[in-house]
């Protein structure tokens, strides 16, 4: 009986034994399943974000891409989504017909062959969507510019969202009530429906996100969608350097050779014609969305003289008064609009009648005006008109001296006139090298700047460095030329840096903005001190060990004429002079 009972507690303990190894078994598969989840949601989150980002950087360089090319009109703007109904073949390519709008936002999958990349797709394996706000396809895209995509609640957080849309929702049998923004759908059956007509961002998104409220995020069985911001403070750095090589390369050659455009084109100018070649003054610097944009005499730095003589504030119109000298009675001169008229009646006599005029333009040397020859004045009656035209370096006026006379033969009491048309814009004011830069408002963000030898009646010389007709730009490269030799300069504003208060009227506080027209709110470094003729293109210092000390923010972009340019092989170019 001792004998046989041993075997038994034996297979109780074996029994035990194997019990204790499959509960193990079972806990180790377990723990190892829950682990290869969790390693596979956080592996999908991973490659949901590196698909963002990657989308984002995409789409950053295209823009920036196209604003450095001289054919683009617009810099800033963004392509359109992908059609919701794409022809066959045309996956992945930018609406073009359909995204015209300025003012309305719109939803689409990424275009991801405009964009020039592979077809990218979240770590659920669907592609990405993308959703472009309003205000980033027509004229004027410039750093005041905002997103208008409301995202997490917050109002014009965005300029536009590349999305994620994750794995498929069903809700449609969920007992609770959506959320505010939500709706009951089965994704599941119907993002890819067949046959296929059209895709509906509401079988890809959820909440927000279809409704233009946008989520950043989404974590429940009512969304899970995950979104990346373009900013509208990431698409002005993106396209600030392409917009500053075209200023370079396009605007301030032909800003410093407006003079010969002008006469190459109308066969006269100021420097050709009258001898009197200039840069206009500048307008005086105040909050550039108020400025006059009209240059003041003295003014060498301040915003860009580019007003039109439309403009009333701008007015380059002639006024004046009329002397007659012989056999003539004036009659007085009258603005028309487009020109002075002068009129006078002839009494009797042998003598050849004759009259003088003398007029005044005000503002034409701090504007890109036109100018005229006696051939360009109206005199009736067989009249000949003989025309000295000068420029007021203290007042930037413009006065012409208008010697007129009659044939002898003339009869009393006939009545003559002389018509002084008004001075033109000038070409440059026109160029269609130039419609981005007026037609997207770049002017309200370019510091202008001239050397006092370039202006009206220039006196000082810059022949030799420290001359006091010479601006100086520090940090630009050696190839470029002298750093003191410049006769103009024109410097980026980039957005406004922390602490640095815009626009006059209050702040977010209601405080009022006393410094609102101060350059230090628009400029950093020696660009902000106003006719210190110095200006910086960065902060790098010629002392190795100054260089190591914290430095300043600074975002200001310099362009300047003239410089030099080195072509690929060595070969250097004067750009501008």
């Amino acid at each position: 009986m001792r004998g046989g009972g041993a075997p038994a507690a034996q297979r109780g303990a074996v029994l035990m034994l194997v019990a204790a190894l499959l509960a193990a078994s079972l806990a180790w598969f377990a723990v190892s399943v829950l682990t290869r989840s969790t390693r596979s949601a956080a592996e999908k989150e991973v490659r949901t974000g590196q698909a963002l980002a990657k989308a984002r950087h995409a789409l950053l360089a295209y823009v920036a891409h196209y604003a450095a090319r001289s054919d683009h009109q617009v810099p800033g703007r963004l392509p359109c989504p992908e059609p919701l109904a794409p022809p066959a073949g045309q996956e992945g390519v930018a609406a073009s017909l359909t995204c015209n709008s300025n003012t309305q936002a719109y939803v689409g999958r990424l275009p991801w062959r405009t964009l020039g990349i592979e077809q990218l797709r979240d770590g659920h394996g669907e592609p990405l969507w993308y959703v472009l706000g309003p205000g980033f396809r027509a004229a004027p895209i410039n750093p005041d510019s905002t997103g208008r995509l409301t995202l997490d609640g917050v109002g014009n957080a965005a300029v536009a969202l590349i999305v994620a849309p994750g794995a498929a929702i069903d809700s449609l049998l969920d007992p609770e009530a959506p959320p505010p923004g939500c709706a009951r759908r089965n994704q599941s059956a119907l993002r890819y429906p067949v046959p296929f007509t059209a895709f509906d961002p509401g079988n890809f998104l959820e909440c927000g996100n279809v409704t233009g409220s946008y989520l950043s995020t989404g974590d429940s069985k009512w969304i899970n969608d995950r979104a990346l911001v373009v900013s509208a403070a990431g698409l002005m750095a993106a396209i600030a350097g392409p917009v500053l090589d075209r200023v370079q390369r396009v605007l301030a050659p032909a800003i410093a050779a407006w003079d010969a455009t002008e006469f190459a084109s109308t066969g006269k100018s100021w420097g050709v014609t009258h001898g009197a070649p200039f840069l206009p003054f500048a307008s005086r610097f105040g909050e550039p969305s108020a400025n006059a944009y009209c240059g003041e005499a003295g003014e060498r730095e301040g915003l860009p003289p580019v007003a039109p003589r439309a403009s009333t504030a701008c007015d380059t119109a002639w006024s004046g008064g009329a002397l007659p000298l012989s056999r003539l009675v004036g009659l007085g001169c009258s603005p028309l609009g487009t020109e002075l008229r002068c009129q006078f009646r002839a009494s009797g006599g042998t003598t050849a009648p004759a009259a003088r005029i003398n007029a005044g333009a005000r503002r034409v040397a701090g504007s890109f005006r036109g100018t005229i020859t006696a051939a360009d004045i109206g005199v009736s009656h067989a009249g000949a008109a003989a025309l000295t035209l000068t420029l007021s370096a203290n007042t930037a006026d413009a006065n012409a001296v208008i010697e007129v006379s009659w044939p002898a033969s003339l009869a009393a009491d006939e009545i003559v006139s002389v018509s002084l048309p008004n001075l033109p814009d000038a070409r440059i004011l026109s160029d269609p090298r130039l419609a981005w830069f007026y037609n997207n408002q770049w002017q309200r963000h370019l510091y202008y700047a001239v050397g006092a030898a370039a202006t009206a009646g220039a006196s000082a010389r810059c022949d030799a460095s420290g001359d006091p007709g010479c601006l100086a730009v520090y940090g630009l490269p050696a190839a470029s030329g002298n750093f003191w030799d410049k006769r103009l300069v024109l410097a980026l504003m980039g957005r406004a840096l922390s602490g640095q208060s815009r626009g006059c009227g209050s702040d977010a506080n209601g405080d009022s903005i006393p410094d609102c027209d101060d350059p230090a709110q628009y400029l950093e470094a020696e660009n902000a001190s106003i006719n210190d003729r110095i200006f910086r293109a960065d902060l790098r210092l010629p002392n190795p060990s100054a260089a190591a000390l914290p430095l300043p923010q600074f975002n200001d972009r310099v362009a300047a004429c003239p410089l030099h340019y080195m072509r690929q092989g060595g070969a250097t170019i004067q750009i501008c002079g």
